[in-house]
């Protein structure tokens, strides 16, 4: 028994039929000949063309997200984000959570907390788990962005 000779389709052609066939099924299919961010996701692309997790957003992309990422149906929520602050080690030895740039918090385990951190550690409503110190004013802002990113869902 012969087999009948196999045809070999050019990368072009492949890669054509794919985005029709992608088009479709509705999955839409971007410039770049990927697929579009997917549902939940803040809609953001970085400079290599990936999408941007809400927990990547602000490294990634910079606040306001079009500062070094082009946009692919974002999120509006995407926009209103703030930028984290950041705190200054190289500052001089002062006392107290939140002298050197922090947000003011100093938590359970008796160490100050970083902005990053400041819903995971302190709970949801300021002062939460933590004793205030020298609190800055954008601390309840910031912490509340925490919350509402740590409520997205994750990457799969």
């Amino acid at each position: 028994m012969s087999r009948p000779p196999r045809r070999r389709i050019s990368p072009p052609c492949l890669a054509a039929a794919l985005r029709v066939a992608a088009i479709a099924l509705g999955l839409g299919i971007t410039l770049g000949g990927a697929f579009a961010c997917e549902a939940g996701a803040p809609g953001w692309r970085d400079d290599a063309g990936h999408c941007v997790t809400w927990r990547q957003l602000e490294d990634r992309c910079g606040i306001p997200p079009s500062t070094h990422c082009t946009p692919d149906n974002p999120d509006p929520a995407s926009e209103t984000l703030v930028a984290t602050p950041k705190g200054d080690p190289s500052a001089p030895p002062c006392r107290g959570c939140g002298c050197k740039g922090g947000p003011g918090y100093r938590g359970p385990n008796g160490r100050c907390v970083g902005w990053k951190e400041l819903a995971r550690v302190c709970g949801a409503v300021l002062p939460g788990a933590c004793k205030a110190e020298q609190v800055d004013g954008r601390a309840e802002t910031i912490e509340a962005q925490e919350n509402f990113i740590a409520s997205k869902p994750k990457r799969r």
